[in-house]
């Protein structure tokens, strides 16, 4: 799978990739960056955190999770799963707002679940949705 991750704390990036090793992962730790690489490229999952400085990010910020999703709106990208991992609440209720069918699962309970476990339940659900239609 194709896999964009909007994250700025090294640590975080540590985690995903180990979880995500099997993937290819384009790891992006400002929003231009991301931009720049949703231009390129089609992806299959989209991980936003929201805080890219270090600290809690006003939503209308030209580098927070929030520009990458106003982005993802205007420019009608399409992603089968867009996944808000930011524990920044007012962050995460506007990008919500922007992006209605996105997955909402905040980094520590990402940690909890494991990356490579939440990746491959999102398959199998595919998988199952995909052989229910059939």
């Amino acid at each position: 799978m194709n896999i964009l991750l909007l994250e700025d704390n090294p640590r975080r990036i540590k985690v995903f990739k180990a979880g995500l090793k099997k993937h290819n992962l384009t790891i992006c730790s400002h929003a231009k960056s991301a931009k720049k690489e949703l231009k390129k490229q089609t992806f299959d999952i989209i991980f936003l955190d929201h805080d890219l400085r270090g600290k809690p990010e006003d939503p209308e910020s030209d580098n927070c999770g929030a520009e990458v999703a106003r982005f993802i709106v205007d420019r009608e990208i399409e992603c089968e799963h867009i996944i808000l991992h930011t524990e920044n609440r007012i962050g995460r209720e506007a990008m919500e707002d922007l992006l209605p069918h996105s997955l909402t699962v905040p980094y520590g309970k990402l940690k909890k679940i494991g990356v490579y476990a939440f990746v491959k339940r999102l398959m199998d659900e595919e998988n199952t949705n995909i052989t229910q239609e059939s």
